[in-house]
């Protein structure tokens, strides 16, 4: 079923985002959910299964680096046939090469975060972000601008949808992601709160294990050995393209045999991909075993001594212009993030923690999830974001008798990672776990 709507809506500084097209994808019963939920062994309490649920590939106008409106892409998720107005989520995905590794292009059982949380009743929505999945140009990765500007007309565009739709909105606004969807989040909370907010509102916001300190914290993965070399790569590709100066040639910055690394940025290859023709390259032409391989070996040294050396190398700036520590949250906030991190290091947390906390006027929170590194951490991340977000979303309510509430019978309770515990060692955070599938949510002082 395909239906298309065009319109225009006029934001703040006379930008223009414009929704082109949408299209249903995919639907699911409550009890597809409820299956969603087994196979995925996925814990009760992140959600109840309270509605059905349709999946929506959307086409929308945004702007580039250069300003100009171009095709981006997305997903929304919407609860169907709700009896009140419903919270928005937005969803910030992490690093992705594949123009088929983007929501858009995953409206299906692989997208739980969507599926289960518009069950519950949320409307949910993901930006492909500028470049990926139907996008046009590049994808200008870990660019606070472009991430914030896609996320934002999504956004917007996402609630018009739901309203065309049928479902209702309660401008109650709430924004995760992990990884670079953690920066894309940390983005996105800036500049709403500098420039939209006559038009959007944070209830509450959770950026997870994001490179908020791109020129301090991240650069230091430059001479570990690193899961993920391709990163490295990716990063100097769409600072080029968003500024123009980091560098005359390729074979300026990269070691020969390197120079060509840039064409695999194309939206065909995955990041697995991409690692293993770095780790072969340096395997094949400096004996570099793939165990010993630091991000530096792609590295021309006289590039590299320079950059070190010049506080106003082009680099240096593009990696501080995209720093996300120089403002102030004005809306609750719980950065969520575990200090085992091989991809993103902890400190990135820790510095933006310490930049916020001296004058935030409203809840910060740091939590460490602990010695788990970049993959290990997702999950229970992902889930303590959304144990937070439901303890503050206005959902349709549900009556229970008092006489109900006395029969029950607590089966478990767990702390805001999602970990069983003792009540008595529980932390701010204890999720009560009863037989007949309630949830008490108590926040300990």
């Amino acid at each position: 079923m395909f239906r298309a709507y065009i319109f225009l809506i006029l934001l703040p500084f006379f930008s223009i985002s414009q929704i082109v097209s949408y299209e249903l994808q995919n639907s699911w019963s409550i009890f597809d959910v409820q299956d969603l939920y087994t196979s995925s062994n996925l814990p009760d309490y992140i959600g109840e299964i309270n509605y059905d649920v349709e999946g929506y590939k959307v086409l929308y106008y945004t702007p580039n680096e250069d300003g100009d409106l171009v095709l981006a892409s997305g997903a929304v998720f919407l609860p169907v046939n709700t009896n009140c107005a419903a919270p928005i989520l937005s969803w910030q995905h992490g690093t992705v090469v594949s123009d088929m590794g983007v929501p858009s292009q995953q409206i299906d059982d692989s997208n739980v975060i969507g599926i289960v949380s518009a069950s519950h009743g949320y409307i949910v929505v993901m930006s492909d972000y500028l470049g990926l999945g139907e996008g046009e140009g590049i994808h200008n990765y870990c660019h606070s601008d472009t991430e914030s500007s896609a996320v934002i007309d999504l956004i917007i565009q996402g609630k018009n949808l739901a309203n065309m739709q049928g479902v209702n909105t309660n401008n109650q606004l709430f924004l995760m992601g992990y990884s670079q969807g953690g920066h894309a989040t940390m983005a996105t909370v800036k500049e709403i709160e500098a420039n939209f907010s006559n038009t959007l509102s944070i209830t509450a916001s959770a950026p997870m294990a994001g490179p908020y300190s791109m020129s301090i914290a991240q650069t230091t993965m430059l001479d570990d050995v690193y899961p993920n070399p391709g990163y490295f790569p990716y990063v100097i590709y769409s600072y080029q393209n968003v500024y123009n100066n980091i560098y005359d040639s390729p074979i300026e910055i990269f070691k020969p045999g390197f120079e060509n690394i840039f064409d695999l940025y194309d939206g065909t290859y995955s990041m697995t991909e991409i690692n293993e023709e770095i780790w072969s390259i340096g395997e094949e032409l400096y004996d570099i075993n793939q165990s010993e391989f630091i991000p530096l070996n792609m590295l021309n040294l006289d590039y590299f001594y320079n950059y070190s050396i010049n506080e106003d190398h082009p680099f240096r700036i593009a990696l501080q212009d995209n720093d996300l520590l120089d403002f102030i949250p004005q809306s609750p906030m719980r950065l969520i993030h575990c200090n085992g991190d091989d991809n993103v290091p902890y400190d990135n947390s820790v510095m933006a923690f310490n930049s916020f906390s001296m004058l935030a006027s409203e809840e910060l929170e740091l939590l460490d999830g602990g010695n788990f590194n970049h993959s290990e951490c997702a999950s229970f991340a992902i889930q303590s974001a959304k144990i937070f977000f439901d303890s503050l979303a206005e959902f349709c309510s549900t009556t229970l008798l008092s006489e109900d509430l006395d029969k029950r019978r607590l089966i478990r309770s767990v702390d805001s990672f999602g970990r069983i515990l003792n009540p008595e060692n529980s932390g701010r955070l204890i999720i009560s776990i009863y037989d007949d599938g309630t949830v008490d949510k108590n926040i300990i002082f």
